[in-house]
């Protein structure tokens, strides 16, 4: 079992962030961190501090305690520091490394992590971005990063396309819904991750669960991820920037054993949960079995209010979603 800890955009403020990630992992014993967005200030704003904390995390004089991982952002890295990415095989010190604009990482402990940072350049219609610390990426990028198959962590800097479609949990009233990214959205719904970490600046955003249906080569296989944003850690109003969590890299996903459509889009896996429908409430109907009745064939998900795919689930009752099972309240 891996224990974690995410934390949103520092934008330079990683000493102290760190300083804190320390005192957690004292207690807690984390076997990774990760940094979301911008590990750095803006080069256009970087003040005499600023650089000198870069100087000093540059030449290890920063305590990192354990292995911590960051991302590309919305701004350029320092030159200093792509200096020495450049020698050191993307170590920018001990226990510090960068995940690239697109990776695919497996820790010690079998956890699969892959990456896309920057935003998307539409400027580039075809190929992959040659500019490895610049922060921009390309669809062909995206699409590259298809062939992990399976994630147990994606991290995107932009949200996915959509992804509050279905959902009913709400931003604050003075935020605004980040722009997606359709090719983020796509990558999601190709690796089918147990969890899809972004950022958002100024407000934390955890998304119901949502469910992949099964594919024609896994027919019995339908994964749940859990899409999670994080703001940033100096965020005015005091939204969530730090999220920890176990993550076993062995479990199963969940499974059913009944066979269904691939999905058409993505779309349609952010929906799942919705409690929008257009059929005509036969879930309601009791299925016991009268003295002079004829058979009927067991109910199929569409009739079942036991089952997560069912489009007219009650959401609302369900308190938490595992791998193998859920929990709700009485019916």
């Amino acid at each position: 079992m891996s224990h974690s800890i995410i934390i949103g955009a520092v934008e330079g403020a990683f000493p102290a962030v760190l300083g804190k990630i320390s005192k957690l992992h004292s207690k807690n014993s984390f076997s990774l961190a990760i940094v979301l967005g911008d590990f750095f200030p803006d080069p256009e704003r970087t003040s005499e501090e600023d650089a000198d904390n870069v100087s000093r995390l540059i030449a290890g004089k920063i305590d990192i305690p354990l292995p911590t991982y960051f991302t590309l952002g919305r701004h350029p890295l320092p030159a200093s520091v792509i200096g020495k990415l450049e020698k050191s095989d993307d170590e920018l010190c001990p226990n510090l490394y960068f995940l690239g604009k697109r990776s695919t990482t497996k820790t010690s402990e079998g956890i699969r992590i892959v990456n896309l940072g920057g935003a998307l350049d539409s400027a580039i219609t075809a190929g992959l971005s040659k500019e490895k610390y610049l922060p921009f990426h390309t669809e062909d990028d995206a699409k590259s990063l298809r062939g992990a198959n399976f994630a147990d962590i994606l991290i995107t800097t932009h949200w996915p396309s959509d992804v509050r479609r279905g959902s009913k949990v709400v931003l604050p009233d003075s935020i605004e819904t980040p722009a997606g990214e359709q090719c983020a959205a796509d990558l999601c719904a190709a690796l089918r991750p147990r969890y899809h970490f972004s950022t958002s600046n100024d407000a934390f955003y955890e998304r119901e669960p949502f469910f992949h249906l099964p594919t024609e080569t896994e027919p019995e296989t339908k994964p749940i991820t859990r899409f999670i944003s994080l703001a940033s850690t100096n965020n005015s109003s005091k939204q969530k920037s730090l999220y920890a969590f176990s993550i076993d890299a062995t479990a199963s996903p969940v499974t059913t054993s009944q066979k269904r459509q691939r999905l058409a889009s993505q779309h349609q896996s952010y929906s799942r949960f919705s409690s929008n429908t257009n059929h005509d409430g036969d879930h309601h109907r009791s299925h016991k079995r009268r003295r002079n009745d004829h058979y009927h064939p067991p109910p199929g998900p569409q009739d079942c209010f036991f089952c997560l795919s069912n489009p007219t689930i009650k959401t609302h009752l369900i308190t938490s979603i595992a791998n193998d099972t859920y929990l709700t309240i009485a019916k």
